[in-house]
């Protein structure tokens, strides 16, 4: 945990600059086309300690968090401008958990703050490189592989791997409206169904089980509330607030990039906050990777 506090700390301090970088982008678009153009004629405006914490994020050049920094994530926080840059942000470098961190500042600023299981499982650390965890859960040894997604990560390990039973993809339901962070012109869901189709497709896993996790449900049923999805997939002809026709949509789309007809492809809808429903699925991914590894190996 020792690691997750200073995962954390970082977290708030770059998250709050990505923030202050996109209210800066939405000033500067006001400025351009005037406070009653788009953007529902909301005025943004910063003033006073605002201002000068905005600027501060803004031209960050360390990410200490301590008393001081802290109370300017807060004055942030409570200003109407940086909520409206957070609810109309359209790029991932501001992620969603960003909130939850900003609001709960003073309690990870406190000197005998000790990371809660939920601050581990919100806080945004990128994986570099390639990490292994190995671990046994009634008697059957796992050793998972943790890659990295972004584009740039890529190639240091899609063609690094010829033995695996499963590949675990992870993807976000609540990105169909946000951009990427390294290519703001690319839509993040679009991104993560080709890179899911160049995995299920890589000839490296063409023995491997595949399931593909369609994470963030919680955010995603309250965004579809007042976002459709249309403007990212405009052939989806379901009602626009229809959580369900929604999602089955998104899972059908992620589906159709399989080539092997025959290659089944386990879909679970999950919430990684929900330790419950996560176990839930592990239960039914171990389940599924020891048959696959049994059947593999003509035992079954």
């Amino acid at each position: 945990k020792v690691n997750a506090r200073q995962d954390i700390y970082t977290c708030i301090m770059t998250q709050m600059h990505h923030l202050v970088n996109e209210l800066m982008i939405n000033i500067q678009e006001q400025e351009e086309d005037g406070a009653d153009a788009g953007d529902d004629a909301f005025e943004y405006k910063l003033t006073g300690e605002v201002k000068q914490a905005a600027e501060f994020f803004e031209s960050m050049k360390g990410t200490e968090l301590n008393a001081e920094t802290a109370k300017m994530v807060t004055t942030l926080w409570n200003d109407p401008s940086i909520k409206r840059a957070f609810e109309k942000r359209t790029s991932l470098a501001v992620v969603d958990s960003a909130s939850y961190f900003f609001e709960s500042v003073d309690r990870i600023v406190s000197s005998d703050y000790h990371p809660t299981n939920d601050d581990i499982l919100l806080v945004r650390a990128s994986t570099t490189g390639i990490r292994t965890a190995s671990f046994e859960i009634e008697e059957n040894r796992f050793t998972i592989v943790d890659v990295g997604g972004q584009r740039n990560e890529r190639s240091k390990w899609i063609h690094q791997f010829s033995v695996v039973d499963a590949i675990l993809f992870v993807a976000s339901l609540s990105c169909y409206d946000m951009n990427l962070f390294e290519d703001e012109t690319t839509n993040a869901m679009h991104e993560s169904i080709h890179l899911f189709d160049n995995v299920v497709n890589n000839r490296y896993f063409r023995n491997s089980s595949i399931i593909l996790f369609l994470n963030k449900s919680d955010l995603f049923e309250t965004k579809i509330r007042t976002k459709s999805i249309k403007p990212c997939f405009p052939d989806y002809d379901g009602d626009d607030n229809d959580k369900n026709s929604a999602l089955e949509y998104i899972s059908d789309i992620f589906a159709s990039v399989n080539k092997d007809g025959g290659r089944q492809i386990y879909t679970h809808v999950t919430c990684a906050t929900d330790t419950s429903n996560v176990q839930r699925v592990f239960n039914d991914v171990q389940h599924g990777i020891v048959v696959a590894s049994l059947a593999k190996n003509g035992i079954m």
